[in-house]
Parts: structure tokens; sequence; C-alpha cells
């Protein structure tokens, strides 16, 4: 699953040779090619779909690359105010909000690779795409629908880090309207915290602190 990744990192030969083939079946399927070897479409209003093509070649022979399509949703509304609480700057298509590897929503339930080399790329490519097209893009539209994005967000279903999780669990809630799950999901978040004493806790109360206020604000306003 995806967190935020650097953008314009250099790319390998392996990077090339994933992009050089992917990029027409998936143009022809909708996705639009973004920096490094990620892709979007358009869903629905406020909403994209994500393609990010994570791949290694540590235990490959040399030559092969291995390559793991993460699918996702986005949506804007609640990745613009996570950016915002957090003091980050607002970014069009980084990260998802909600994601998987892709072989996890197909029948196999399980962790699935494509294998690329100079000679199959255009095959394994082409293969993939129907992958991402069938499964990928159905995962997708499932989730579209603000409430359906927030019950994916449930640890239960594995569909984000935690880590980033707890971030959107409470403003995906919020921007759905009910505050008082927004609040109760960020004193959860906040207890497993608990004390511990390092940067990614301290960012994470420096966020529950700036979305504390802003749910003080929403409930004076209200009266």
């Amino acid at each position: 699953m995806d967190g935020p990744l650097p953008l314009a990192t250099a790319m390998t030969a392996n990077d090339r040779m994933i992009r050089d083939a992917v990029t027409p079946v998936l143009e022809n399927v909708g996705f639009k090619k973004r920096a490094d070897l990620i892709y979007t479409i358009d869903l629905a209003e406020g909403a994209i779909g994500r393609v990010g093509l994570n791949n290694t070649s540590e235990h490959c022979p040399r030559g092969e690359v291995e390559v793991n399509p993460v699918v996702g949703v986005r949506h804007q509304e609640v990745e613009r105010l996570v950016a915002e609480l957090s003091g980050e700057k607002f970014h069009a298509y980084l990260p998802s909000t909600i994601s998987t590897p892709i072989g996890y929503v197909m029948p196999e339930a399980r962790y699935l690779k494509w294998i690329f080399n100079a000679g199959c790329a255009e095959a394994e490519a082409a293969d993939m795409a129907v992958a991402i097209e069938e499964y990928g893009l159905a995962f997708m539209r499932a989730h579209t629908d603000l409430k359906d994005i927030c019950r994916a967000l449930e640890p239960r279903s594995g569909f984000m880090i935690e880590w980033l999780a707890i971030y959107r669990r409470p403003v995906a809630w919020y921007v759905a309207g009910d505050m008082s799950r927004a609040s109760g999901e960020l004193d959860k978040a906040l207890a497993d915290v608990g004390d511990r004493d390092d940067p990614a806790a301290d960012e994470f109360r420096e966020f529950a602190a700036a979305f504390r206020a802003r749910l003080a604000q929403e409930a004076e306003t209200e009266h």
C-alpha cells in the first residue's frame, strides 16, 4: 500500500521498461500517466482512482523486475483537509485515501506479481492491464461514495496502512458530516499512540490538536 511518495525520482532502466510497456495499455483503459510509475483516472466528482506500479528486482535474475500494482481511491476533500491539518501542501494525486495491492481484490485474494523483462514486457503489461481494468477499476468504482471510503478505512479492511489511516479515518467521518464519529475516531487514535515519544507520534498529536480546534469551531458555529 502506498503512502506519500517522492516525485521526480530518477528513473532506472527497469522503470523505463515498465513505463514504456504499461503506459499505452493503461491509457487505452482511460488512465492518465503521472510522475514516476503512477496513473490516475477520474471516477466521480472529487474522487480519482490511482494505480502505482511498485516494483523490485532484488530477488530477480538480471534483466527481470517484479511488478506489483497497487490500486486505490483518493477522495480529494478528505486529502485536502488532512494536508491542511498536518501543515502540508495539498497534492493533486498523492497519496491514496485507501489502497491495496491488486491481488487482494482479485479472486485469488493474495499478493500477485508480474515479471517483466525485455522480451515479455509488452505481454506482461497487457495481462496486468486486464486485471487492472476488470478488478482494479471495480474496486475503485465501489469506493467513490464517502461512506464506502469511511468503511474501507476501518482497520479490519486492510485497505490502508494503519499509520496513514489514523489521519484519514476521523477526517473522512468529519467530511461525511458525522462529528461524533470523527471525534471518537480521533480519541481512539490518540489512545493507541499513547505516550510514545517519537517524531511520528509528535506529528500526529499536532494534527490531532489542529483537528480538535476545527471540531470545537464547528460546535460553536452550530450553537
